[in-house]
């Protein structure tokens, strides 16, 4: 009789809270047509860090009078803890394996695929977005279907994909002044803030308001949000509007080893807000403590707007009465996978038990233990079967990024590739939890680069290597040191080695690894490798081809494949900067300068930061019209910003000589000898002073050069 008894309960709760459900949400099948929506992504927020999660040490006042106005889904998880496949999946209602999008590098939205914008566009909407990541650009297929997509953020040699972004209050005034402009015309507007994504870097007040850095940056990020809700209130837009917040993923902290994201699938990476405020205060202060996934807001948007969704999706309206509280959540990384030679991950998130599958398979009770810290598989042996088998049904597909296709492993052939490139691992791949500490020596690692202490940091680096070949990023990281440093011979190997390792990504280090042969003046390789990188990235391709062409005097030809880079918004300040070199060698000294203003502009506009040979190729224009204090000045701001590139030395030590003040050189150049203390770097300084007719200079830096084999 207990049993009967219990079992009738537990079947009596399960009922009851179904019911409780679907009476909620059927509350609002009706459609808001003609409403406006704007969908607003903070990325990196992990849930639990808000004051409306229970979290002490936050401050977000904007949210917090959001989440008054409208309804809380606390059980809310992301797809994948990744930037651009997160995105991808909230755009269009696909777990990654049907969007095909898997990584934030190698994979682009294929054309065919239906996104929200094209919903809403079918039904009479404008359609706007602004971005603050590079990882989100147009490039990667996320902009079709807008009519306007606003990604200028501008790739900087050197630096991490996942670092280049833009201050999320510029793209809050995109946003605004793209509102501003529709009048009474129906709208969807997706705004995408990079706060609180490392490195957490918080302005004032909030930096010096807040304990944590990172809690610095989500406070900062509400302050935008705040900014924006008060534009839609001004503008009378607040309360017919339909407006969701959300995460793409959140944030490890550290919290199971891992200081960011991507690795893992812990708790702390998937659970993320969302909050959607309905038109005219609709249902506030609701909450609804179902799981949901992120794959829910394309189907969400299509009911509550009457927009005609697209015939298959994998997410579920928010508001659809029949959803399922019994509903699991599927997540996924390929990170591990792909950058780092571990085991992919795979896992599932139901109201009580999360389940991730990996070589040692891991089951969690949320209920008693939130962090995650006790693997149950052991004792409850039913519930991990059960949700092993849910788990099956998804399928283990691995689709690696940008597969070599026969056109592309015949470009690999004939640069000598094919025939050392590494077969993929055979066996088991390592639990990346058992291997997570090669990545705390990476990081520490790069540490060391980014403190200066180079040479400790190359150490470190080869050592991991030499452990664990696989790690694309790690031979990433050596051949940007390398080259930075001059050692153009060292970065060819390691950009060589991690096209061995990686095939998949040779588009990517084709292109990096073409970029050190025209440094090193080898013309044919370097068009050879910039070849490799049409396929993915067109504006990056035609850039380098510029240079290259550039390099071999084919100025008709370098101008033609400048101004086609200028289409690429991510390089388009570069592309600008490389054609200004390309008309000055044309001797149209008017336009290249025009160019120069260009960016100068447009840096402005931008708030950007300094944009690399602008100023270098500003001081060659000025000097060229003899206007040598001025050029002399331009030459000395590039250094400034860029003190690793050793051109501009070369020409403020001319101007100098020609100002007859020929005495500064010297120091000039013991300058760039302490910058960059490398047999390269004296080469090139022993050159260029034996061509300013100094033959003692040129043969005591030969010398130093000399002691250096």
């Amino acid at each position: 009789m207990k049993l009967i008894l219990k079992q009738f309960r537990s079947a009596s709760i399960a009922l009851a809270v179904s019911a409780l459900f679907a009476s909620a949400c059927s509350r609002h099948e009706k459609s808001y047509a003609g409403a406006p929506v704007i969908l607003i992504s903070i990325d990196t927020l992990r849930a639990d860090h808000l004051p409306m999660f229970g979290y002490k040490a936050g401050s977000t006042p904007s949210l917090d009078a959001l989440r008054a106005d409208g309804i809380l889904f606390t059980a809310a998880s992301s797809h994948v803890p990744l930037t651009l496949p997160s995105h991808a999946t909230v755009l269009t209602g696909l777990l990654p394996p049907h969007n095909g999008v898997r990584n934030n590098i190698g994979y682009r939205l294929a054309g065919s695929i239906p996104t929200l914008a094209g919903v809403l566009h079918a039904a009479g909407y404008a359609t706007g977005a602004a971005v603050s990541a590079y990882v989100l650009r147009s490039g990667t297929g996320m902009a079709r279907s807008f009519d306007y997509y606003d990604d200028a953020i501008e790739s900087r040699p050197g630096e991490a994909v996942g670092s280049l972004q833009r201050p999320g209050s510029q793209s809050a005034a995109l946003a605004e002044a793209w509102i501003k402009q529709r009048g009474g015309e129906r709208f969807f507007f997706f705004l995408h803030l990079f706060e609180p994504h490392s490195p957490y870097n918080p302005p004032e007040p909030f930096l010096s308001r807040l304990k944590s850095p990172y809690d610095g940056e989500i406070a900062t990020a509400d302050s935008i949000v705040g900014g924006v809700v008060a534009f839609l209130k001004a503008r009378g837009l607040y309360d017919k509007a339909i407006i969701i917040v959300m995460s793409d993923h959140g944030e490890g902290l550290n919290e199971h080893g891992e200081p960011e994201h991507g690795i893992f699938l812990y708790r702390e990476t998937l659970h993320v807000p969302l909050l959607v405020k309905l038109p005219h205060g609709d249902r506030h202060g609701d909450t609804v403590s179902t799981p949901v996934g992120l794959v829910d807001i394309l189907p969400t948007v299509a009911q509550l707007t009457g927009a005609r969704p697209p015939a298959r999706l994998d997410g579920r309206s928010l508001f659809d009465p029949s959803s399922d509280p019994a509903r699991s959540i599927y997540s996924e990384t390929l990170y591990p996978r792909i950058h780092l030679g571990w085991s992919e991950l795979r896992s599932l998130t139901a109201i009580r038990y999360h389940f991730i599958e990996a070589p040692r398979p891991e089951l969690y009770d949320a209920d008693a233990d939130p962090g995650e810290k006790r693997n149950l598989v052991s004792k409850e042996r039913r519930t991990y079967a059960g949700m092993k088998e849910t788990l099956a049904r998804y399928g283990n597909d691995v689709t690696m990024p940008a597969h070599v296709d026969s056109e592309e492993a015949a470009k690999l052939a004939a640069l000598g590739y094919l025939g050392s490139v590494h077969s993929p691992a055979t066996g088991p791949l390592p639990d990346p939890k058992d291997r997570i500490g090669e990545l705390a020596d990476m990081m520490a690692a790069f540490q060391l680069l980014h403190e200066g202490q180079t040479e400790r940091g190359i150490a470190s680096l080869q050592a991991i290597l030499a452990k664990n070949p696989r790690l694309t990023d790690a031979w990433n990281q050596l051949a940007l040191t390398f080259e930075q440093s001059g050692r153009y011979d060292e970065a060819l190997a390691a950009y060589r080695k991690a096209i061995e390792f990686s095939p998949e990504s040779a588009p990517d280090f084709g292109l990096a690894l073409g970029g050190v042969l025209l440094k090193m003046n080898k013309l044919d390789d370097a068009a050879a490798h910039a070849r490799l990188g049409e396929s993915v990235n067109p504006g990056g391709a035609n850039l380098l081809l510029a240079r290259i062409e550039l390099a071999r005097k084919n100025l008709k030809a370098a101008e033609t494949l400048a101004r086609a880079a200028q289409g690429d918004n991510s390089i388009h300040a570069a592309a600008t900067v490389a054609l200004a070199q390309i008309l000055v060698q044309e001797n149209r000294l008017p336009e290249a300068m025009a160019a120069i203003e260009q960016v100068d502009r447009e840096t402005l506009q931008k708030a950007a930061g300094p944009v690399e040979s602008l100023d270098f190729v500003r001081g060659d224009v000025l000097g060229r019209m003899n206007r040598l204090d001025e050029a002399a000045a331009a030459f000395r701001r590039e250094i400034t910003a860029f003190p690793h590139n050793r051109q501009p030395y070369a020409n403020l030590a001319l101007v100098l000589t020609l100002q007859g003040r020929a005495a500064e050189v010297d120091s000039l150049f013991d300058d760039l000898g302490r910058v960059d203390p490398n047999r390269a770097t004296y080469l090139f300084i022993a050159r260029t002073l034996g061509e300013l007719n100094d033959p003692s200079g040129d043969a005591k830096w030969r010398g130093r050069a000399s002691a250096m084999r």
